[in-house]
């Protein structure tokens, strides 16, 4: 499947998700927490159209096929711990690791394929800086690296 066709389906479905299923948080969180919920959605759905799109790419399914698909599938599950994650509002301590985990651990694996390969213009540059942009994201509301300290209120 052409990669413009797939970035396009890829923000027809984030846009879907983000009105359909992110309504409630949109309202809850800054701006900049509005991103973030962007990009879970987008891993979501991105990991959503890989494996939707396996039998379509690989006719008869192989061994390659079943590895896109379940690639498809650790995609979109990454994405729901940043949902997840987000949805605790970043102060769950527990589901903050195990989402900065799980963003490093896919960046990680997508990083060394796409580089094993050859990286597949557009979509594999797009979703390498879509996952280290939630890890970042994630490692940022961790603790792991400081941010401003909050005020008490006297």
């Amino acid at each position: 499947m052409d990669g413009v066709i797939v970035l396009v389906l890829w923000s027809a479905a984030t846009f879907l998700l983000v009105t359909a299923f992110g309504k409630r948080l949109w309202d809850k969180v800054s701006p900049l927490l509005r991103i973030y919920l962007v990009l879970c959605w987008a891993l979501v759905s991105i990991g959503a159209i890989q494996t939707m799109v396996t039998p379509i790419r690989f006719k008869p399914i192989n061994e390659a096929g079943l590895w896109f698909a379940t690639a498809g599938m650790a995609i979109a599950l990454t994405g729901a711990v940043n949902l997840l994650n987000l949805g605790r509002h970043l102060e769950d301590t527990g589901v903050r690791r195990v989402c900065l985990a799980a963003n490093l651990a896919i960046t990680i694996v997508f990083v060394a394929v796409a580089t094993h390969r050859g990286a597949e213009r557009p979509h594999d540059p797009v979703s390498i800086a879509l996952m280290t942009v939630a890890a970042l994201a994630t490692l940022l509301g961790s603790g792991v690296v400081p941010s401003r300290s909050k005020r008490v209120a006297a």
